[in-house]
C-alpha cells in the first residue's frame, strides 16, 4: 500500500479484491459490492470480479445483471468452467433448462465425477424428461457419495449440533462456515441448506436464501419446513402469485394450517386488507388463542377501514374492539403497532385526549418512531395545541410521509445568510401547498435567490403572486424521491419543506400566516362563465359551495358532507335569505349530487360553464375573488378562498366535545372554522350555524 498527496490509501486490485471478499465472508454485502464495483471501474474486464457481483445480483433476485456479468467474463474466459457452471445454474433458475443443460453437459465431459456437476446434471434430466440419462447419472453420483460418506454421517451430525450452537449463541460467521463446511462434504445437504436458509431469511437476505434452497429442490422438497422457507423467500421476493400458489398447493396435500397462516402473511404484505381479514377469521375458528392471528385480523380489518374510507361509528367501533380483544394475545412490536392503531381509531372517532394519552405513553417508550410522533401532530392540530403540533410535524419528513426527498444540503431557517439560495420543497396535495405559500414572503426578504417547487397546476397563480422568485413545477410520484432540475440543485445553499414555514413563522412572530393573502384577482380575457356569474349576482348575493374532497360522494369520510347534507344547508340559507344565488365550487363529477339537491330543496347550484375547478386555480381563484363568501370543506377550495381573502366559512371533524354552533376565527381573512363531533350523525344544528353567522356577517348590510 501507499499513500497518495492527499492521505489517501491506495490499494493495488489484488489487495481490493481480497479485502471484498473478506467483506463478503464476513456478511458485509454492501461494502464488499462497493470494492468490486470500484475494482470494476478500473479493471472493467476482471472476469473474477464480474463472477463474485454476479453472486451478489443472484442473492438479491436480480438475475439479468448477474447473467449481464457472466457473460461478459466469459467472453474474455470462454473455457473457464467455474464461470460456466454459474452460468447454468443462472439459466435453471430463469428457468432455461434446456441452455443450461448444453452448457453442463460440456462441463460433464470435462469433469465427470466432479459432485457439483452431478447434481446439477441430475436435477436437470429430471426436469426435462430424459430419464436414461437421469438413472445414469443418479446411479454415479450415489455410487460417488457411498465412497465419500462412509464415515462421515456421525462427523456432519455433529458438525450440524456445533454450527447451530455458533448460531443460536450469536457466532453467525463461524456457523456458516461449518455449515458451508457440511455442504463441502456433502453437497446440497438440505437440513444445512435449510438452516443457512432460515438466517438468510431473518437477515431479509430474500435471494441468497431462494438460491440455497432451490440447490436442495431435488432431496427436499416433500419436507414441508423447506416448503415453508422457500414460501417466504419468494414472498420477500415479491413473487407473491408463486408464494400464494405455493402455499395453497401444499395446504390441499397437508392441511397443514401453517400453510394457511403463511398465506395470510402473503396477503398482508400485498397489502389485499379484505382477503387477509377472511383468511385470519377462518385461521381463529380453528386456533383462537394465537396471537399471529388476531393481529393480523386486527391490521387488515384497520387498513381495510382506512383504504375504503368507512368512517362510520359501526364500522370504527367495531375496528376498535378487534383491536382490544387482540391486544390481549399479543407483545413486543405487534402490540405497540395496534396500541397505535388504537390511538388512530380513538382520533376518528373524537376521543382525543384517550388519543393523545396513549400515542405520547407509545412515543415514551419509543422517542426516536418518528412515524408515531407524526401521527400524534394530528391529535394536536385538532386540539390546536400549535407548539406541539409543529414539533411533530418536522417528524414527518423524517419518516417520509410528508415528502419523499433525501438531499444533503442544509435546511433553510431565520438563522441561515441572507446569501442563500433557497428552495421550497412541495409536499402533500395541492391544498396543502396552498396554505403553505402564504409564507414564501419571509423566505423571500431573506435570501438572495428562491425557487418555489409547486404542483404544476399552481405555477401560473405562484408566478403572479411571488414575481421575484423562480417558480418550479414538480410532478411527483407516490413512494417515489422528488425530482429537482439540476439548475435548482446547482444553485441552491439550503432548501425547507413547504409544511415547515408555519411553524417557522410560529414561532418567531407568533402568527401561522406570514402573509394573509397572496392571490390576487387579474384581468383576464372574457371567460364562458363570466356572464353567467354576473347574471347571478344581479340577482342577488353569491355564495360558493364545496362539500367533500375529490371522493365519490357515496364515500361516507367523516370530513365531509353527503348530498342530503348539503341539502339542508340550503335550504336554511334560502329561508334566510329568498335571493340568495350559490354557484359550485366542487370538482370532480358533482353532476348527480347537485341534480339530487335540486329535486329535493328546489334549490339550484350553478355550475359555472368553462371553469375547471380541478386543475385551473387562476380562474377559481378569480370566481372567489368577485363572490360574496365561500362555504366549503377542509379542501384545496377552502385554501385557494383563504389565500385569495374571500370571506371563508369551513367545517371541520374536530373532537367529541367540539361545539358545532361556535365559529373558531382562524387566521385568514374572514376565515372561520366550525368543528363538529366527527361522528355526528345529526348535522343539521352545524349546517344552521353556519348557515346563520354567514347571513349575519355576509348577507345583511
Amino acid at each position: 500500500m501507499t499513500q497518495d498527496n492527499d492521505g489517501h490509501t491506495n490499494m493495488t486490485l489484488d489487495e481490493a479484491f481480497k479485502l471484498g471478499i473478506n467483506l463478503y465472508q464476513e456478511g458485509n454485502k454492501a461494502d464488499a459490492r462497493d470494492v468490486f464495483e470500484q475494482i470494476l471501474s478500473h479493471a472493467p474486464d476482471a472476469a473474477q470480479v464480474r463472477q463474485v457481483l454476479a453472486v451478489l445480483d443472484a442473492e438479491e433476485g436480480n438475475l439479468e445483471q448477474a447473467m449481464a456479468h457472466i457473460n461478459h467474463a466469459l467472453a474474455l474466459t470462454p473455457d473457464d468452467l467455474s464461470l460456466l457452471f454459474d452460468k447454468a445454474q443462472l439459466l435453471v433458475q430463469q428457468g432455461k433448462n434446456t441452455a443450461a443443460m448444453e452448457i453442463v453437459e460440456r462441463l460433464f465431459v470435462a469433469a465427470p465425477t466432479n459432485p457439483d456437476i452431478l447434481n446439477l446434471r441430475a436435477q436437470l434430466t429430471d426436469k426435462l424428461g430424459h430419464k436414461g440419462e437421469s438413472r445414469r447419472t443418479h446411479a454415479l453420483r450415489d455410487e460417488l457419495h457411498q465412497l465419500k460418506n462412509q464415515g462421515l454421517a456421525e462427523e456432519i451430525e455433529k458438525t450440524m449440533t456445533l454450527a447451530a450452537n455458533f448460531m443460536a449463541d450469536g457466532h453467525v460467521e463461524q456457523g456458516e462456515q461449518l455449515y458451508q463446511t457440511i455442504l463441502t462434504l456433502e453437497p446440497d445437504y438440505p437440513p444445512a441448506l435449510m438452516a443457512l436458509a432460515q438466517y438468510a431469511l431473518d437477515d431479509e437476505a430474500f435471494g441468497k436464501a431462494h438460491q440455497l434452497l432451490l440447490r436442495g429442490s431435488d432431496k427436499a422438497q416433500a419436507h414441508p419446513v423447506w416448503q415453508l422457507l422457500l414460501i417466504k423467500a419468494e414472498s420477500g421476493l415479491g413473487h407473491y402469485a408463486h408464494a400464494r400458489r405455493r402455499c395453497l398447493s401444499v395446504y390441499k396435500q397437508s392441511q397443514d394450517p401453517a400453510f394457511l397462516r403463511q398465506l395470510l402473511v402473503i396477503y398482508l404484505n400485498e397489502r389485499n386488507w379484505l382477503e387477509a381479514s377472511k383468511l385470519a377469521k377462518q385461521c381463529l375458528r380453528e386456533d383462537p388463542e394465537r396471537g399471529e392471528l388476531h393481529y393480523a385480523l386486527a391490521r387488515a380489518t384497520f387498513e381495510h377501514l382506512k383504504q375504503h374510507h368507512q368512517f362510520t361509528h359501526e364500522k370504527l367501533t367495531h375496528c376498535y374492539q378487534i383491536h382490544e380483544k387482540a391486544c390481549q394475545y399479543v407483545t413486543g412490536k405487534h402490540a405497540n403497532t395496534l396500541q397505535a392503531q388504537l390511538g388512530e381509531l380513538d382520533w376518528y372517532l373524537g376521543n382525543i385526549d384517550s388519543a393523545q394519552k396513549r400515542l405520547e405513553s407509545l412515543l415514551a417508550d419509543s422517542p426516536d418512531d418518528h412515524a408515531l410522533r407524526f401521527n400524534l401532530a394530528f391529535v394536536y392540530r385538532t386540539q390546536m395545541a400549535w407548539p406541539a403540533f409543529y414539533e411533530a410535524n418536522e417528524a414527518g419528513i423524517e419518516c417520509g410521509r410528508r415528502l419523499k426527498y433525501h438531499g444533503e444540503l442544509p435546511r433553510w431557517d431565520l438563522s441561515r445568510p441572507e446569501s442563500d439560495a433557497v428552495l421550497i420543497m412541495p409536499e402533500q396535495g395541492v391544498g396543502d401547498e396552498l396554505a403553505y405559500f402564504h409564507n414564501v414572503p419571509m423566505v423571500v426578504e431573506r435570501a438572495r435567490k428562491v425557487y418555489v417547487g409547486c404542483d404544476p397546476r399552481l405555477e401560473p397563480v405562484l408566478k403572479a403572486a411571488f414575481p421575484t422568485t423562480e417558480i418550479v413545477p414538480i410532478s411527483r410520484t407516490d413512494g417515489q424521491d422528488i425530482h429537482i432540475p439540476d439548475h435548482v440543485l446547482a444553485d441552491i445553499n439550503s432548501w425547507v419543506a413547504g409544511g415547515s414555514l408555519a411553524g417557522i413563522c410560529y414561532q418567531h412572530f407568533e402568527r401561522h400566516l406570514y402573509q394573509q393573502t397572496y392571490i390576487h384577482a387579474s384581468a383576464t380575457q372574457e371567460t364562458p362563465w363570466q356572464s353567467v356569474l354576473d347574471e347571478l349576482k344581479a340577482q342577488g348575493p353569491v355564495i360558493g359551495v364545496c362539500w367533500r374532497s375529490g371522493l365519490a360522494a357515496a364515500t361516507r369520510n367523516i370530513h365531509y358532507l353527503i348530498a342530503d347534507e348539503l341539502g339542508q344547508w340550503l335550504t336554511k340559507m334560502r329561508s334566510l335569505h329568498p335571493k340568495v344565488q350559490f354557484v359550485n365550487l366542487q370538482y370532480g363529477d358533482c353532476s348527480k349530487e347537485l341534480a339530487k339537491v335540486k329535486k329535493q330543496t328546489g334549490v339550484e347550484v350553478v355550475q359555472l360553464p368553462g371553469l375547471d375547478l380541478k386543475d385551473d386555480f387562476v380562474g377559481s381563484a378569480n370566481v372567489m375573488a368577485s363572490i360574496d363568501g365561500v362555504f366549503t370543506a377542509g379542501t384545496a377550495i377552502h385554501r385557494t378562498a383563504v389565500a385569495v381573502g374571500a370571506p371563508c366559512y369551513v367545517f371541520f371533524a374536530g373532537h367529541k366535545d367540539s361545539d358545532p354552533m361556535q365559529a373558531v376565527a382562524m387566521s385568514g381573512h374572514q376565515e372561520y372554522a366550525f368543528c363538529y363531533p366527527p361522528l355526528m350523525n345529526d348535522k343539521k344544528p352545524l349546517l344552521d350555524a353556519m348557515a346563520q353567522a354567514m347571513y349575519r356577517d355576509l348577507l345583511t348590510g
